[in-house]
């Protein structure tokens, strides 16, 4: 009996062994891709679902957009401090919320679209999948809609500061929370009808509702997370040790995570059941989980971004340089963007995503007829260098093929913007440079004959009529200047 107990933990150690080894070798997958220094605190962070885009808000007063790759695409100035950005599902608008009292709403390429002026503050911004409609809560104690044009929709005036809110993908239903003698969940429809409001025991610090507008999740100050269904019914509330400050819920409603001030990150099924939590160094101020829940991230103020999944397993975790203000994590799980008070925008990503991300930049140009293989070989070498468990080495080297395929002749130009994709555009313009100097030098030539030819017939008129003045006072020339005259 001693001996089959002695095995049985033997084989329960080795068990949890290969258990840690294998958690291990998954979190070592995701990695940091790039971090950027901006000029103060980053409040707030949003991710497109595909990863591609990356937002920004800054206490430096700045909206900040890159790509994926870490190139900086534009930044923009307001008036103040920005407290939350939210992007569109492909990147292409991106809504901003400063302390300047004032709504933006900016294209991909940064242009300002519109910008409007509330009553005071506006803390949190939420925008539809496609673009087409802009929340907004502010200090003025008031909800508003926007649509892409700038059209204020309507306004609501709550009975306090609005904290957060938070829009469905199709912009049918929009979630609110307040604070300061309000502490009310709000729901509203597009039209601006208020469907229910529930008061919680304080503070609504964070409201997150499902894809479709049916569930909606809560966190308060009252230390507890709520779940609403579309009718303002309270499924079930869950009281944590301390004030709950960011909740996330997954795109069917089936999960929902939660962020507390009692150090811990939770997460819960749609039935209100408890799947696990995870004590973290301190206060978890921003949680967001993937659209299927499959993964959870982080950011918490003993400076870390944590990566869980849908078990609790923690895959990863990343110390920045300072208290992990504001988390967003893309669709599928595999990039996740963090702002901090260390003042850096981070992203950091799946090294098989990306390798993933360039096989299909591959095929693409492949089908359309271009020589992919030096694409192809760097992509061999980064799933080589992943087998062999260097993420690092395969993340660069997956970066590297999918720009070459995407740019075949490395001239800056993507294939599909370019006049000759197979051969660098420098090369075309030097080539079309020599042949505009050597047109102009032959048209210099016969500018420079034809002015010649025209001096010449000048003095022959000049000298013919002459010739016949003196013919006409008597002069008789002999045959030979006749001749030559001719």
């Amino acid at each position: 009996m001693v001996k089959m107990d002695v095995n049985y933990k033997i084989l329960i150690g080795l068990i949890l062994i290969l258990t840690l080894f294998l958690n291990t070798a998954q979190a070592q997958e995701y990695g940091l891709l790039w971090s950027y220094e901006t000029g103060d605190f980053v409040h707030s962070v949003s991710i497109s679902s595909d990863g591609s885009c990356i937002a920004a808000g800054s206490r430096d007063d700045k909206v900040y957009l890159f790509n994926m790759e870490g190139n900086l695409l534009w930044n923009y100035k307001t008036g103040d401090d920005v407290w939350s950005v939210s992007i569109s599902s492909d990147g292409s608008y991106i809504a901003a919320g400063s302390d300047d009292d004032k709504v933006y709403l900016f294209d991909r390429a940064g242009n300002l679209l519109w910008c409007y002026k509330t009553g005071n503050a506006v803390y949190s911004v939420s925008i539809s999948s496609d673009g087409s409609y802009i929340a907004a809560g502010s200090r003025d104690d008031k909800v508003y809609l926007f649509d892409r044009a700038g059209n204020l929709l309507w306004c609501y005036k709550t009975g306090g500061i609005v904290r957060s809110v938070s829009m469905s993908s199709d912009g049918s239903c929009i979630a609110a929370g307040s604070e300061l003698y309000d502490d009310k969940v709000y729901l509203f429809d597009r039209a601006g009808n208020l469907l229910w409001c529930y008061e919680t025991g304080n503070t609504v610090y964070s409201v997150s509702i499902s894809s479709d507008g049916s569930y909606i999740a809560a966190g308060s100050r009252d230390d507890k997370v709520y779940l609403f269904d579309r009718a303002g019914n309270l499924l079930w509330c869950y009281e944590t040790g301390n004030a709950v400050y960011s909740v996330s819920i997954s795109s069917d409603g089936s999960y929902i995570a939660a962020g507390s001030g009692d150090d811990k990150v939770y997460l819960f099924d749609r039935a209100g059941n408890l799947l696990w939590s995870y004590k973290t160094g301190d206060g978890v101020a921003s949680v967001s989980i993937s659209s299927n829940g499959s993964c959870i991230a982080a950011g918490s103020g003993d400076d870390k971004v944590y990566l869980f999944d849908r078990q609790g397993n923690l895959l990863w975790n990343y110390k920045t340089g300072y208290y992990v203000l504001s988390v967003s994590i893309s669709s599928d799980g595999s990039c996740i963007a963090a702002g901090s008070r260390d003042d850096k925008v981070y992203l950091f990503a799946s090294a098989q995503e990306i390798i993933e991300n360039a096989k299909e930049a591959i095929l693409s140009a492949r089908e359309k007829g271009y020589n992919v293989k030096e694409a192809e070989s760097l992509l061999s070498q980064a799933e080589q260098a992943f087998g062999a468990g260097d993420y690092a080495e395969a993340r660069d080297l997956a970066y590297r093929a999918k720009a070459l395929a995407l740019d075949i002749d490395q001239d800056g130009v993507p294939n599909d913007s370019d006049f000759a994709p197979t051969i660098k555009n420098i090369y075309v313009y030097g080539a079309i440079a020599v042949l505009v100097i050597a047109f102009a030098g032959a048209c210099f030539v016969f500018a420079r004959n034809i002015k010649r030819r025209k001096e010449y017939q000048a003095k022959v008129r000049e000298y013919k009529a002459k010739y016949e003045k003196l013919k006409a006072e008597g002069f008789e020339p002999d045959e030979e200047l006749e001749e030559l005259l001719k």
